[in-house]
């Protein structure tokens, strides 16, 4: 394990944590796009998977977010004539749900190499800190299935404020576990 994966896998998991959208007539484009941040997490995760069980099915999850944020992004960008909110709020549930599913794999991954490598102190704040990220991303999602208002620019605000948090702790406190 070493910085530069996970400094990957960190840097992808914000931007499929976050939601920056610029809308145009019926057409709404993420500019921190899932699909690249999902190519992101999958460079990273790739080395990692040999490390344990957890990794591994971080990385079959890394692939199926991608396909997932991919056909998301479809969702998205093709202009509906019907119900273009409803294909909105399936394609933005969709990455809510491998957000959150990707997130606590990587999570639980880390908590499992610190065990094996009996530094358990190191992780110690792990699963708090992802329920603080899960919720963000949960409640962000019915921000963003309402309106533009206050109070979605609010939620929005918090889930980027609660996502730095979480990768930088990630990143700060497992330093431990990249040495080789």
């Amino acid at each position: 394990m070493n910085k530069k994966n996970s400094l990957f896998v960190l840097i992808g998991i914000f931007l499929i944590c976050t939601r920056f959208w610029i809308s145009i007539g019926s057409v709404h484009i993420d500019i921190t796009n899932d699909i690249v941040g999902y190519i992101l997490i999958f460079i990273g995760m790739k080395d990692l998977k040999s490390l344990n069980s957890r990794f591994k099915k971080g990385m079959i999850l890394s692939v199926a977010g991608l396909i997932s944020a991919v056909l998301s992004q479809y969702l998205i960008s093709r202009d509906w004539p019907s119900s273009p909110e409803t294909m909105y709020s399936i394609a933005i549930g969709i990455s809510v749900v491998f957000a959150i599913y990707f997130t606590y794999y990587y999570t639980e991954a880390l908590i499992m190499e610190a065990r094996i490598q009996e530094k358990n102190a190191v992780t110690r704040n792990y699963q708090i800190t992802w329920l603080l990220l899960s919720a963000g991303i949960f409640i962000h999602y019915f921000a963003f299935k309402a309106s533009t208002t206050v109070y979605s620019i609010l939620v929005e605000a918090l889930i980027i404020v609660i996502t730095i948090y979480y990768c930088f702790s990630v990143f700060s406190t497992s330093k431990q576990l990249y040495e080789d």
